[in-house]
């Protein structure tokens, strides 16, 4: 078996930072800022108090990391010269240029605020592509509205070459790298996809964003276990879910033909069986007899006025940032909206790095997690929705509630709760990006979440199997089914 991964000796813990590390400098917009080592740009941005890092292109709203993995555009920036530069994935250097992105043009601010206020005359759909006749009216519309969206400007030449690494001067033609043919290929290496790699025979590669296998609910659990206020035994579901975690990881056969790729990303699936992976800055190509996509789920926020709102995180984002960036949220106050595995998770983590809660519990169940949050003394907060979020001075967020429709209370009340950041624990999308690619059949499925396999509500248990058209076996699992991640941990 092939370990591409390590571990400190004691429950395998990830290995800590070098608080002794040189602090390297940045420039953010013409002002030097240091920052703490081994973290990425979006994070140092924010212990300096920057949130807001992007905007939204029509109507030049704020926008601020969400995500954390790459997979939305809110945290664009200029680095070095290169535009449109995700800064939630992109590590600190010493001397980095970091720009925030201008409307490019002294007519955009103002522009774009007079689309906001006219935004109720301009419902989805208004699309700037329909000036597209006459030619000369299409060319003069776009040479005005790109400047507008921040994102017309190319990248500075000097810059932006330096920025780029040497080839070598005998480099192939071709960018990647062909890993070969698997016997079979699993995507995520969370707790469904470490027990889809134990019954694997054959050649079999297994492929995660996260560095270590067991995903970020691993990590965020293991450095729980490490708060020495003993916060972890307070809270039954989060100790089974470790102990069914590090005994899946622990499971992972030691004989077999396995190789595991931490840090990697699956980021296109070609007809009938190849998918590309991004390791870093490496491209690389891999072929497979049968695919099992456990690639797990999106956070989703949800849909309310203000859900842009810089400041607001999912739980999978929170995960991201706490134990890969080191995000300090010591004395602050964290607003946490939800329920379920990881809304407890999350709240506990946040407890353990020195933050104040404020808990809004929207779903029944879990009673023991509850009183285990009373004992601890952290404000709790029932029968209420959220209705409405906004920025308060660029540095919190205040978030508005109204009583539940069956719970008593006056008519037109309102709560208010201020925080410096808001996680919102819905349920996830399923991700379902490359399965597309390769042909599945989709179909969507508001009950799941977003899109998942046809007729998946037939299956039992935690996968469902289809024929990609190239003829290869393809196996959904896990939240990409739709499942909770109670569900997976608990099976």
């Amino acid at each position: 078996m092939v370990h591409e991964w390590e571990f400190s000796p004691e429950k395998r813990i990830p290995l800590a930072r070098n608080p002794d590390s040189q602090k390297p400098t940045i420039t953010l917009d013409g002002k030097a800022l240091p920052c703490r080592p081994d973290t990425s740009v979006a994070v140092a941005l924010w212990d300096h108090g920057v949130r807001h890092l992007s905007h939204s292109h029509k109507y030049g709203r704020p926008r601020g990391v969400t995500c954390a993995r790459g997979h939305c555009t809110n945290c664009l920036m200029r680095v070095d010269g290169v535009p449109n530069v995700r800064t939630c994935e992109t590590p600190v250097r010493d001397g980095m240029l970091v720009a925030t992105q201008d409307t490019g043009a002294f007519y955009g601010a103002p522009m774009q605020k007079l689309l906001s206020l006219g935004s109720a005359w301009m419902p989805v759909g208004f699309y700037y592509k329909w000036f597209t006749r006459p030619a000369s009216l299409s060319r003069f519309f776009l040479d005005r509205i790109r400047p507008m969206t921040g994102v017309g400007r190319l990248p500075d030449a000097t810059q932006a070459m330096r920025a780029l690494p040497a080839a070598p001067a005998d480099a192939p033609a071709s960018a990647s790298t062909d890993l070969g043919r698997f016997t079979t290929v699993i995507i995520g290496a969370g707790p469904t996809g470490l027990q889809a790699a134990r019954h694997q025979t054959g050649a079999t590669l297994l492929v995660d964003d996260c560095a270590t296998p067991g995903g970020q609910r691993l990590l965020a659990l293991r450095e729980l276990a490490t708060d020495r206020n003993g916060t972890l035994a307070r809270f039954p579901s989060l100790t089974t879910a470790l102990d069914r975690l590090e005994s899946a990881v622990n499971g992972l056969p030691t004989e077999a033909d396995l190789r595991f790729m931490g840090g990697a990303k699956v980021v296109a699936g070609y007809y009938p069986d190849g998918i590309l992976v991004r390791q870093g800055t490496e491209l690389m190509t891999a072929r497979f007899d049968k695919l099992i996509w456990a690639a797990g789920a999106l956070d989703t926020i949800g849909l309310f006025p203000g859900n842009d709102t810089p400041g607001l995180f999912g739980p999978r984002a929170l995960y991201r940032l706490l134990t890969r960036d080191g995000l300090q949220v010591s004395g602050r106050h964290a607003l946490l909206v939800g329920g379920g595995l990881d809304f407890w998770l999350c709240a506990a983590l946040l407890a353990s790095r020195g933050a104040t809660l404020n808990l809004v519990v929207t779903e029944t169940g879990c009673q023991s997690e509850v009183a285990a949050a009373v004992d601890l003394k952290w404000s709790l907060n029932t029968g209420v929705v959220l209705k409405e979020v906004k920025g308060l001075g660029g540095h919190k967020v205040q978030a508005t509630f109204e009583p539940h429709g069956t719970t008593p209370g006056p008519t037109g009340s309102h709560m208010h709760l201020e925080a410096d950041l808001a996680v919102i624990c819905n349920a996830g999308k399923p991700a379902y990006d490359i399965p597309y690619q390769l042909g599945a059949d989709l179909a969507l499925v508001p009950e799941r979440g977003g899109f998942v396999p046809r007729d998946c509500d037939q299956a039992t248990g935690q996968e469902f199997q289809q024929t990609l058209p190239g003829g290869a076996p393809i196996t959904f699992a896990g939240e990409a089914l739709g499942l909770s991640p109670a569900d997976q941990v608990n099976s």
